[in-house]
Parts: structure tokens; C-alpha cells; sequence
């Protein structure tokens, strides 16, 4: 079963769990804008010279249990992770997880409540209150060694879902990212293919349920609602 979960955001954005050990990835090449220790100071000037983003790359070729991705931008990577997928009963949910040590990327599918799952699953940001409307697709990426953590979350783009099964995800996402502190920017092509599905752990699921049954009444409650 998958164990190791780092939040970010209550489910805004799932990444790479703990526990790994820190270090540099062997094929992963990351930009030293990404790996770059963020500082207050800096995040101003990072913003302003992000202004303009390169094109989408295209998609990388599948991989069979694999998530294979080529990112420009504020930071630039060519590589694949082996992959793993996990799924919740309730709340309905995919969760695809991708890791190493030292990187690794997730994507978290809020699931329709039609029978069919496939289809284009918007990538959002959680809003004020952390509840969104299914579909829905929330990505993150991870970057990290002994010193610093570069994380980075999906603002805009779409992940499609060719396959969806009780035990097998495949599709593919292009993504636009935001570093959760400095506002850079990457655009992200990536494939899943043929990723083997888990039951998530029970207790793990039932956390989540609360946290969003949660998050959903202090919206029904806030005030202009």
C-alpha cells in the first residue's frame, strides 16, 4: 500500500514522501533557478523576470509503469520515475505518486460521480476554503537535498485520463507550474502509463473525508455564502 504521503496545502497538492534520503538524482538535470534557495528579498525580482513562459513542450514517449515528464522554463528536466497509484472509496480519489531520491512528482484526481472516469480532468488550485468540484486534477513537483526543498504546484493546464480501472491508470497532463514560494514558472508535459492501482490505506482515506467534510462546512459558513 502507499504509506508515505507528503502533504501540501490540506490536499491542495500531494508530492514525494517523507522519509527518503536526500541526494542528488543520477539523470534528473534541474536548473539552478529550481534548486536556487529561495529568500524574501529575491522572490520580488524572481516574479518580474518570469514574465514570459517558453512553449509547452511535447509530450515524452510512454513508459510502462512509469511517469515520464519534460519540463521548461524555471527549471528544465527530462526524466521518468517509477510509479505507483493509490485510490479512495471516499472522498472519490486518485492518487499517482512518482519518486526518487531527491525529486519526485504527484498527481491527485478528484474522481466525477459518473460511471465513466476517463476524460480531461482540469488542473486547479485549491480555493480559499480547500474544496474543489470534481473533476478536478491538483499536481505538484518536489525537488530537495540535504540543504533545500524546491516545491512546485499546478496552476493551469489539463490532465487526461486514457484508463482508469481498479488496478491500472494511464494518460497524460500538461501543466503549468508555480513555485509555492517565488512565483517561478514551468511548463510540464508528462505520460502515466499502465501504472498499477492500490487500495489507499483505509485510515489514510477516512483522514481525508474529514479533512474536506471539514473544509466544506467552514465554507458553507462563511460569510457571502
Amino acid at each position: 500500500m502507499i504509506r508515505r504521503l507528503f502533504v501540501l496545502s490540506s490536499l491542495a497538492c500531494i508530492a514525494c514522501g517523507p522519509g527518503q534520503q536526500a541526494g542528488e538524482t543520477d539523470s534528473t538535470t534541474v536548473s539552478a533557478a529550481a534548486r536556487a534557495a529561495v529568500n524574501e528579498d529575491s522572490i520580488e525580482a524572481a516574479a518580474a523576470a518570469d514574465t514570459v513562459l517558453p512553449p509547452m513542450p511535447d509530450y515524452p514517449r510512454r513508459e510502462t509503469g512509469k511517469v515520464t515528464v519534460i519540463a521548461v522554463g524555471a527549471f528544465e528536466l527530462t526524466h521518468s520515475w517509477n510509479a505507483r497509484a493509490g485510490r479512495c472509496a471516499r472522498p472519490s480519489m486518485v492518487l499517482l505518486i512518482a519518486e526518487e531520491p531527491g525529486s519526485g512528482a504527484s498527481v491527485l484526481l478528484d474522481l466525477p460521480a459518473s460511471e465513466d472516469v476517463t476524460g480531461t480532468y482540469p488542473v486547479k488550485l485549491a480555493d480559499s476554503v480547500g474544496v474543489l468540484e470534481p473533476p478536478a486534477a491538483q499536481v505538484g513537483f518536489q525537488f530537495f537535498d540535504v540543504n533545500k526543498a524546491d516545491a512546485y504546484q499546478g496552476s493551469a493546464g489539463d490532465v487526461e485520463v486514457r484508463e482508469l480501472t481498479d488496478r491500472r491508470l494511464s494518460g497524460r497532463f500538461a501543466v503549468t507550474l508555480r513555485h509555492i514560494a517565488n512565483n517561478r514558472r514551468a511548463q510540464v508535459a508528462g505520460t502515466f502509463e499502465h501504472v498499477d492501482i492500490e487500495p489507499l490505506p483505509i485510515d489514510w482515506c477516512e483522514r481525508a473525508a474529514a479533512a474536506r467534510d471539514s473544509l466544506a462546512m467552514a465554507g458553507d459558513s462563511a460569510p457571502g455564502r
